[in-house]
């Protein structure tokens, strides 16, 4: 029986465990009201679509249903990007809230040594009340910091079970896959509904103009500056669209190399805090040493993880633009 619970336990313990980022991903989907709302507003653009087709008259109204479904495809794009940027805020938020508390934790105990080393100095008289009421102050502090992260901490826990469930659990990353496809401009300014939309403007534009019967010259100058307005914003958002799709992709670039530089700097903090625990164990380092050199590990590991959150954010946004599976390269990522 004692065996059965055991392998029991194991079992839940690697379901828990190994539940991935697609696993989490579609959990948050189900749980999601914001999820729920995007997926009701592209069903409903769609039948809009559909209603308005059958209901043109000609060619002008068909235009018409068409710039109107692109603006809504447009802003159901709009709204997949916040809602992946939620998800990605809502995957980490426990990893990020227990970094958080094991930062208060450290500065606790830091403030606690330095209260006891200054009150030490006072009661033999070599150390000042200002600086014992200074470091009581600090101590206060770092209590009420530690006592809101911890508070935090169990808060980021059950909205994370409300959203992903009680059977999914996020690790600390400490190794990403930094080896993935991006698209390139060209297929981002292919599948740009801006400029699908300046470029439909142009067409519902000269079609107007076409259509003028025995127009006055009033009218038919006014038509011919739309089209012409229509025209130059379509040469506006191909130069202002290709730079900011360039801006993208080096931002992207960027914070690759800006990861690679902290993955190095994690290892770093860890060998220096190794170094200073074996000097601590040798009576040749102080246990202040040791706190403050575990707080400049778990620093490098906090900057290391916003870093990724950017990373992935900004990814998935060229992902979502070029129409691809943002949730691969999420997998890609993490490696998982």
């Amino acid at each position: 029986m004692r065996r059965y619970v055991v392998l029991s336990l194991i079992l839940v313990l690697a379901y828990s465990i190994f539940a991935g980022v697609t696993d989490a991903l579609e959990s948050f989907k189900n749980n999601s009201p914001a999820y729920l709302k995007l997926t009701l507003d592209r069903q409903q653009a769609e039948d809009d679509y559909q209603k308005a087709l059958l209901e043109a008259k000609n060619k002008r109204q068909e235009l018409s249903a068409q710039l109107s479904k692109l603006k809504s495809d447009n802003s159901h794009r709009e709204s997949l990007k916040s809602f992946v940027n939620d998800f990605i805020d809502t995957y980490f938020a426990v990893v990020e809230a227990q970094l958080s508390l094991e930062t208060a934790q450290l500065n606790l105990q830091i403030a606690q040594i330095d209260h006891r080393e200054k009150k030490d100095l006072y009661d033999k008289g070599v150390g000042t009340l200002q600086d014992l009421k200074n470091a009581s102050a600090a101590l206060i502090e770092a209590s009420k910091d530690f006592d809101a992260a911890k508070l935090s901490f169990e808060q980021a826990k059950r909205d994370f079970e409300a959203l992903m469930g009680a059977n999914v659990k996020v690790e600390e990353p400490t190794k990403v896959n930094l080896n993935f496809s991006l698209p390139t401009v060209d297929q981002l300014m292919d599948k740009s509904l801006t400029l699908a939309m300046a470029r439909l403007n142009v067409q519902i534009a000269q079609m107007d103009l076409d259509g003028l019967v025995n127009p006055s010259q009033y009218t038919k100058s006014y038509y011919e500056r739309n089209l012409k307005k229509a025209q130059a914003d379509v040469q506006s958002y191909l130069q202002s669209l290709r730079k900011s799709y360039e801006n993208q992709l080096q931002t992207i670039q960027n914070t690759i190399k800006s990861i690679q530089a902290q993955m190095e700097k994690i290892e770093v903090a860890k060998l220096q805090l190794d170094t200073v625990q074996k000097n601590f164990a040798a009576g040749v380092a102080s246990e202040r040493d040791v706190l403050n050199a575990k707080l400049a590990h778990v620093n490098a590991r906090k900057t290391f993880l916003t870093q990724l959150k950017s990373l992935l954010k900004n990814v998935c946004a060229v992902y979502i633009d070029t129409e691809q599976d943002f949730s691969k390269v999420l997998s890609t990522i993490l490696g998982e």
